[in-house]
């Protein structure tokens, strides 16, 4: 929502901003017109920085990649991202993209399915695979609540455990649908091309798959030195101000002169 973006500009930066929901994007804009020709943002996922870098002829100073989704998309959206509303099976951050949640739940093999959980790290990942397939026979999954109701079929969880599980599940599948990994993956191997010499990557993610990607790609590639050997964590005193920052976690690393 252009958050971050607005305290760079504060603090006299030019910026280069990615977004490609839509709808975010058009709100961001809008918040910050008023910064002028310093502000320039694309309808792109952040997979393009380089490429759009590149044909600008700039390199930048810093690279922040924050992979959270936004409350827009959470709350206001209707794209079925929360299990907490019965909207549509779509998770779709941008509608360019043409697989759907319902699309992925009733589509794919029981393997593949399977894959999408076990990747997602969902317990009993293939019996919930299996299952599914055989439910989805009898009726298809169309809404949020038809999920939610399949997980507490299989689970049976108890009353306490039940939205860290239903929270799982739905992020598998939002993962896959946005191909959110293999995107990090490709911009985070890309983006040291861009960075002038002493340059940091500064990446917030907010579960383990994404962390533990971009703890392995800081340590492993060369051109870049860890300046994080702990991820930086919110404060207390954060986490009361804004509950959903209670999972984040901030690592950095600068490009090797």
């Amino acid at each position: 929502m252009g958050g971050h973006t607005e305290v760079f500009l504060e603090k006299g930066a030019s910026v280069y901003a990615f977004e490609w929901d839509e709808e975010s994007l058009r709100i961001a804009t809008e918040r910050l017109r008023g910064y002028g020709e310093r502000i320039k943002v694309y309808p792109y996922n952040f997979t393009y920085i380089k490429e759009v870098l590149q044909k600008e002829g700039v390199y930048a100073d810093g690279v922040l990649l924050d992979l959270g989704l936004s409350s827009f998309l959470l709350e206001g959206s209707g794209r079925g991202f929360t299990f907490q509303k019965n909207e549509p099976l779509d998770m779709r951050m941008s509608q360019e993209l043409t697989l759907t949640a319902r699309d992925l739940l009733n589509r794919l093999s029981e393997e593949e399915l399977g894959n999408v959980f076990y990747k997602g790290e969902v317990p009993k990942a293939r019996c919930f695979a299996k299952w599914l397939c055989k439910k989805r026979k009898i009726k298809p999954l169309n809404t949020t609540f038809d999920l939610v109701d399949r997980i507490r079929e299989f689970y049976k969880p108890p009353k306490k455990k039940e939205k860290d599980l239903f929270a799982l599940v739905f992020q598998a599948i939002r993962i896959e649908v946005n191909q959110e990994l293999k995107n990090l993956e490709l911009a985070l191997k890309n983006l040291p091309d861009i960075l002038k010499p002493g340059g940091r990557i500064a990446v917030i993610s907010f579960h383990s798959l994404e962390d533990r990607l971009v703890k392995r790609f800081f340590k492993k590639d060369e051109r870049l030195a860890l300046l994080t050997k702990k991820p930086v964590r919110p404060s207390q005193e954060e986490v009361r101000e804004n509950p959903r920052a209670r999972s984040a976690k901030l690592r950095v690393a600068e490009r090797r002169i």
